[in-house]
């Protein structure tokens, strides 16, 4: 059971960094190699302590504002060209300015693509990531890395004039330490730069868990016009009928997280899956199964956060052993991940969708009481379902309302 203690901002930052790069192999742990460079020019110019870590917290979260596999493969291109206001550098910001423990790494993300200007305040974090982004993308996974520094330092100096001359002079003194560019193509490199930022640690409390989970259900859910709500209702929902089976006031704020979360794993499902206005074909229906796994590895590698990976992760898993991926069932399903599962079909099949509108009372609860009926979801729970449907549905209505006004506000 999670409790206020010591939990890694970087370590959840750095998971969803790795779902982000699981959309394509060409991605191949861009965030990270940005993040050890990052790091290294950050040290070699001697910053202060608290700088580097929100200049790598930026790093490992660089390209979050890019929701599509097409946008972020763009982005990490050599052909693509800096602007100073690329939507994606604005969208992270957004996303991330109203979490306090990352909003000084927001403003470094806002501006990680300006070139250097030496009239402007822009944060040297931002032009320390943004000669990193550049390095990272011209350096050749297939090719032996030592063999690269020259040819990658010529081609940073061809563009000389968009980077700020410090990060510059201290990446050409870096150019001939080998270490540091073994590390950054290093398969070690993940243990490497988690020592490295051990200092992200720090005591924090459900309400502050409970804001970094919105941070990452505004992600998950504005990569898709279908879903753009869908988290926030499925933790309105698993919270209210929590508390209606009589859990403590801890547990069904943990459920309220754990309903934030509950589809992370999407985050390693392409666009056009997601997006997708027909039937799944079995290829893409296969993609899609993946996503509770990834939920589940994500959340399960954050110390503290265990129990409510399970909670979050099994909502496709059925009583009868039908669901998926793990294929659990019965009592090895937990009360509160099979909350979860009602909750989750309770919000999908209750919420408008721009290709159809949701279902009323009496269509919804058949819908459940057939699921029952086949085995798949627990019948207890279902009659909370219709016993305090009013109440429940109105939960959702307004929580998804509330969303929906962020979501307009963060696009706006």
């Amino acid at each position: 059971m999670f409790t206020d203690s010591e939990f890694s901002i970087f370590d959840f930052a750095s998971c969803i960094s790795e779902s982000i790069d699981l959309v394509s192999p060409a991605l191949n742990n861009h965030h990270k190699k940005v993040a050890y460079l990052s790091y290294a020019i950050s040290m070699e110019m001697g910053l202060p302590d608290d700088d580097i870590r929100d200049i790598v917290l930026a790093a490992i979260l660089h390209d979050i504002g890019a929701f599509t596999a097409s946008e972020r493969l763009k982005i990490v291109s050599e052909e693509f060209k800096d602007s100073g206001c690329d939507s994606h550098a604005e969208m992270g910001y957004r996303l991330l300015k109203g979490f306090e423990p990352l909003s000084r790494a927001a403003e470094i993300i806002r501006y990680h693509h300006t070139p250097y200007d030496p009239t402007s305040d822009i944060p040297t974090g931002s032009y320390i990531l943004h000669l990193a982004d550049r390095v990272s993308v011209v350096l050749n996974d297939k090719k032996e890395v030592l063999e690269q520094i020259s040819g990658i330092m010529e081609k940073i100096n061809k563009s000389k004039g968009t980077f700020h001359p410090g990060t510059l002079e201290a990446l050409e003194r870096l150019a001939s330490i080998e270490y540091i560019w073994i590390e950054t193509c290093s398969l070690s490199m993940s243990n490497v730069l988690a020592g490295k930022m051990s200092s992200t640690k720090k005591v924090i409390h459900l309400d502050t868990l409970k804001g970094f989970a919105k941070v990452v259900a505004n992600f998950i859910d504005c990569r898709s016009r279908f879903t753009s709500t869908h988290s926030s209702g499925v933790a309105a929902v698993a919270e209210v009928l929590t508390r209606l089976s009589g859990f403590s006031e801890r547990e069904c704020r943990l459920m309220e997280i754990a309903g934030f979360l509950h589809d992370l794993g999407k985050l390693a499902v392409s666009n056009d899956i997601l997006e997708k206005n027909a039937a799944l074909n079995d290829e893409e229906l296969n993609e899609m199964r993946k996503h509770t796994y990834y939920t589940r590895v994500i959340l399960g590698r954050i110390r503290g956060l265990e129990n409510i990976a399970d909670w979050a992760a099994f909502h496709h898993e059925k009583l009868n052993g039908n669901g998926y991926p793990f294929h659990v069932k019965g009592d090895d399903i937990p009360k509160l991940a099979r909350i979860m599962a009602v909750a989750d079909i309770f919000t999908a099949i209750t919420e408008d969708r721009p290709y159809r509108e949701g279902m009323n009372a009496e269509s919804a609860l058949k819908v459940l009481d057939n699921m029952v009926a086949n085995g798949s979801i627990d019948q207890q729970i279902v009659a909370l379902v219709r016993e305090n449907f009013p109440l429940v549905n109105d939960v959702r209505i307004a929580a998804q309302r509330n969303a929906l006004e962020e979501f307009s506000d963060f696009h706006g």
